[in-house]
């Protein structure tokens, strides 16, 4: 068999559609003329609004087109189905007991087509779906020679039409086959493909918002987010893990796409996934930082402490007035830092506002701490940005200031300093093990019983809560006040521990030694009254403290926060001495400590 030349024709749209080139075996040309002319108006009517020949007698086999067209060509001819032309009756064929074509085979077989061009009979999806002719007699029939031989349609078994179709492994039904799956869009691989990359994707993206959760819950609590031992066998496998196991147990949908249910290339629990997010989460919040402040100007508040990695870090504060007129302060970035040179924490400053989109001169004000490389009149850090924009004025933390001046003043005096020191080696003595401590609680507990039913200590709701003694922080003086509170507090209770420790064999003769010199000291008339006098003061200098740091706080209201404090000192010192003596001698009666003689010169 010859094959067919592919001319440039193919590879453009035919105005005109293409009839099939092929031998037919005596047509009869009268029959062929008027089906013809019948159907002369439908026929142009197909060539205008379609792009492929219908008519199975004129149209070019699939395996003539160009292989970028025979796709769509197969789902042109199943959209539009089997050619099945109507007629009151069809033409006779030249045999010599003429037959001719029955409408109603098209009600039998669905596959069927008819070509009044031809007079001939196709199967469109053996058309669609065959492989090409190989030239052996008849196995082109039904799809480039078409069917005629009308007489042995209607023979039962032998029904040429029904050969065709042969049995489940024929020819025909594969091509039926092919026909339905690609009919039936759902079967197409591409939408099978497109079907299941939505499924992949929406699990990756359920997988994906659980990670997000989790993290941005774990951080709005300050929780830490990886364990020690975050194994498939481990009993606790860190706060994150832990969490996502949570909100997998609440929903069946999490559970089937996370942890060992995810692929083990997109699990998304990694650490570098964990710190991407918290990145991301990061930017978010400073870009609405940025959007608050707008064109606002603002001040800058800097400070830096080494972590427990032995890394300097720089925290970056900005204080400003929103579009409400209202005073907000906002952490802005955190920042590591080799060393801490005023130009490089002046060049870090200006790293982070320039990735924020902040100019530099729109600083009108600094405040950081005393230190030399902050507060230098030459080269520390507020000279270095005052060289870049002169109105950024700097102020020392008020807060600072206050807390270097109580400390200076309690080393000044040597009797309160030397108190302060008791008092915290009272406190290591007294809650150095928890056997002690949870005697102490005891002790405190029965005392508060006691003195309630004595009517000396008033009930409520909030009332009389348990505590343990504070210790004082090296940096922060307020937390001297919270010492001294609980130390008066629970002044009983640790004076009875102190006794027992004191008295008891069983520990060790340091121990023992250790709380008899620490009883000796608290069981002291000058103990007692510095003890009083400094709760005293330090009530009034602990209300100052929290009012500087206020976010709200203003120089206004914190020049006349001081000055309130300088005329409650005062008043203290002029008119509060014979009111603190007073309470002094009640509580050492209460306690049974020896009052000495203040009459006596």
């Amino acid at each position: 068999m010859k094959r067919k030349t592919i001319t440039i024709d193919c590879f453009y749209k035919p105005v005109v559609a293409r009839a099939v080139s092929v031998e037919i075996e005596n047509p009869s040309p009268t029959n062929v003329e008027v089906a013809d002319q019948e159907n002369l108006q439908v026929e142009q009517e197909v060539i205008v609004t379609t792009a492929f020949e219908r008519d199975p007698g004129k149209r070019v086999q699939i395996s003539a087109l160009p292989a970028d067209q025979q796709d769509e060509a197969r789902r042109f001819y199943i959209s539009e189905g089997p050619y099945q032309f109507i007629l009151d009756e069809y033409p006779l064929n030249d045999a010599s007991h003429a037959r001719r074509f029955q409408s109603n085979w098209f009600k039998q077989f669905s596959w069927l087509e008819y070509s009044p061009h031809t007079d001939r009979a196709y199967c469109l999806p053996c058309f669609l779906f065959s492989k090409k002719p190989i030239g052996r007699f008849g196995s082109d029939t039904f799809t480039v020679r078409g069917f005629q031989n009308w007489k042995k349609v209607n023979e039962g078994k032998e029904c040429a039409f029904l050969k065709h179709m042969g049995n489940s492994g024929s020819a025909h039904n594969y091509s039926v086959g092919c026909f339905n799956n690609l009919k039936n869009s759902m079967a197409h691989i591409d939408r099978a493909v497109i079907a299941q990359k939505e499924k992949l994707f929406a699990g990756a993206r359920l997988r994906l918002t659980t990670t997000i959760e989790s993290i941005r819950w774990l951080t709005l609590q300050g929780c830490p987010f990886r364990g020690h031992d975050e194994s498939i066998n481990s009993l606790n496998r860190g706060n994150f893990l832990e969490m996502v196991k949570l909100l997998a147990s609440f929903n069946k949908e999490v559970k089937e796409v996370v942890l060992e249910n995810a692929p083990r290339n997109a699990k998304y629990i990694s650490s570098d996934v964990q710190k991407e997010i918290l990145s991301i989460i990061a930017r978010k919040v400073q870009k609405s930082v940025r959007e608050e402040i707008g064109n606002s100007k603002f001040c800058i508040m800097v400070d830096e402490a080494r972590d427990e990695s032995k890394k300097e870090q720089m925290a970056i504060v900005l204080r400003f007035v929103n579009k409400e007129g209202l005073i907000k302060e906002r952490f802005l970035d955190l920042v590591h830092v080799k060393d801490t040179a005023a130009l490089t924490l002046k060049n870090s400053i200006c790293a982070v506002l320039s990735d924020n989109s902040l100019n530099i001169q729109d600083i009108r004000g600094q405040g950081y701490d005393g230190a030399s490389n902050m507060r230098g009149e030459w080269n520390g850090l507020k000279a270095l940005v005052l060289n870049e924009c002169p109105y950024a004025y700097y102020i020392h933390c008020m807060a600072h200031q206050l807390q270097l001046a109580l400390v200076a003043a309690s080393r000044e005096v040597h009797e309160v300093h030397n108190f302060f020191q008791h008092a915290n080696f009272i406190i290591n003595v007294v809650s150095v093990s928890p056997k002690r401590n949870d005697e102490l609680l005891a002790t405190q507990a029965e005392e508060i019983s006691r003195e309630i039913e004595l009517g000396e200590l008033d009930t409520g709701r909030g009332a009389n809560h348990m505590s343990s003694l504070q210790r004082p922080g090296d940096t922060r003086w307020s937390s001297h006040y919270k010492s001294i509170q609980s130390l008066k507090k629970m002044f009983g209770a640790t004076v009875s521990v102190l006794r027992n420790i004191a008295h008891d064999h069983s520990v060790s003769k340091y121990s023992r030694g250790d709380a008899s010199g620490a009883l000796r000291m608290i069981i002291t008339f000058d103990f007692v009254f510095i003890l009083l006098m400094m709760e005293k003061i330090m009530k009034i200098t602990d209300v100052l403290c929290q009012t500087l740091q206020k976010k709200s706080i203003d120089i206004l209201n914190a020049v006349d926060s001081v000055s309130n404090t300088k005329m409650l000192l005062g008043d203290l010192r002029n008119d509060g001495w014979e009111p603190l003596l007073q309470e002094v001698k009640s509580f050492c009666e209460k306690h049974e400590i020896d009052i000495p003689d203040l009459n006596r010169k």
